[in-house]
């Protein structure tokens, strides 16, 4: 086949793709509008600073101290003293408190006197890092009061307070996040779910393109058997200029850790995007109508989600949902990535991954062949 035909193929795979209005606003304003958008509840990282309510049934001056101390770490801020539990329930219900400290009757005394005491602690449990934060902060505070008690009674007795602090805390326990340095949802949330966005617009954008090519009775009008591999790279070429934006600009601009080397990256990230083109032009062959891959897309989204393996451990999955997830080629992709980029591993460490989009490839590949033959064949 000479150049002009392969030069007019080309350009007419373009003109579908700027010739198209919802193409162009799901790939210029979808993609960059979620790269900002997303992020922007997670602005703050760390949940820090999360309101809690005191309940000070004591109202003795270690009491008020201890409500001090908890308003003075960096995970919690006292925002309320309801006199009831009753009052307490509703803020928290209401959202105004998402933590709840209750301090004991006779609080000072017993804890002055050495005798067992108790501090109660309450929260909204639905978001972990906000409740882990409040139990850390209102712990942190309660400790380190109790310390400061017991040396004072011990130096009171006439004993050295010196070993108290050993005796109350014999081992302390410093945690620290592999993968995850300040525990945040940036570098926790972000790098996934930017994989997953380029995902599913892949899907829509070059599904929605071949539905409607496919329904004209156009495909393959200037190059028969060339339409579908040069869309295929029309997208793909796309997509590697929208991860280079997502992976470094984007990257950069939230402070997300970057480990994997630009070689590795390249490498990955087009295996991706070719899997991934090719299930959407499947999906073009079989769709009947141009909104319904966006339909399919948007249903897919969550099992998606909850199924990669980053929010719950795949270990943790019954069998036959591990299976069904393996058929998207986000699964491996966002897998690989998150390996590859965030925990530093190797190409040797994601060839399960790597394997898992050959295969993708190969399957859609062969389905998408298949089917043209069969259309070509009817017309």
């Amino acid at each position: 086949m000479n150049r002009p035909v392969w030069w007019r193929a080309w350009l007419r795979e373009w003109r579908l793709v700027y010739g198209d209005t919802s193409v162009l606003l799901v790939i210029a304003g979808g993609v960059l509008f979620y790269a900002l958008l997303y992020p922007l509840p997670y602005h703050r990282n760390v949940p820090g600073e999360q309101a809690v309510a005191v309940i000070d049934q004591d109202r003795s001056a270690l009491s008020r101290q201890l409500i001090r101390m908890a308003d003075a770490t960096p995970q919690v801020r006292i925002v309320a003293r309801p006199w009831s539990d009753e009052q307490a329930r509703m803020l928290l219900a209401r959202g105004e408190a998402h933590g709840l400290l209750v301090i004991p009757e006779h609080f000072q005394r017993d804890l002055y006197l050495g005798r067992p005491t108790s501090l109660s602690y309450a929260g909204d449990a639905s978001y972990f890092l906000i409740y882990g934060n409040v139990v850390q902060g209102l712990l942190t505070a309660g400790t380190t009061l109790g310390v400061e008690a017991q040396a004072m009674r011990a130096l009171m007795q006439g004993e050295s307070p010196m070993a108290i602090p050993g005796e109350v805390m014999p081992m302390r326990l410093v945690t620290k996040a592999v993968f995850n340095d300040d525990s945040g949802y940036i570098g926790y949330i972000v790098p996934a779910v930017f994989v997953l966005i380029l995902h599913q617009t892949l899907l829509i954008t070059a599904g929605c393109v071949t539905v409607r090519d496919r329904l004209r009775g156009g495909l393959g009008l200037t190059a028969p058997g060339l339409a579908l591999p040069l869309r295929l790279s029309v997208f793909v070429l796309i997509y590697l200029l929208l991860a280079a934006l997502y992976f470094g600009f984007f990257f950069h601009f939230y402070e997300v850790p970057r480990l994997a080397g630009k070689g590795a990256l390249l490498l990955v990230a087009t295996l991706l995007f070719v899997t991934t083109g090719l299930c959407a032009l499947f999906m073009g062959q079989l769709l009947q109508r141009p909104e319904w891959p966006t339909v399919v897309v948007l249903v897919s989204s969550l099992p998606i989600v909850f199924t990669a393996g980053f929010v719950w451990p795949e270990a943790d999955m019954p069998g036959w949902v591990r299976g069904l997830s393996w058929l998207a080629p986000a699964k491996p992709g966002i897998m690989a990535l998150l390996k590859l980029n965030q925990m530093g591993a190797g190409l040797d460490a994601i060839r399960p991954e790597l394997t898992g989009l050959v295969v993708q490839a190969l399957g859609y590949g062969g389905a998408v062949v298949l089917m043209a033959r069969r259309q070509a064949a009817r017309a």
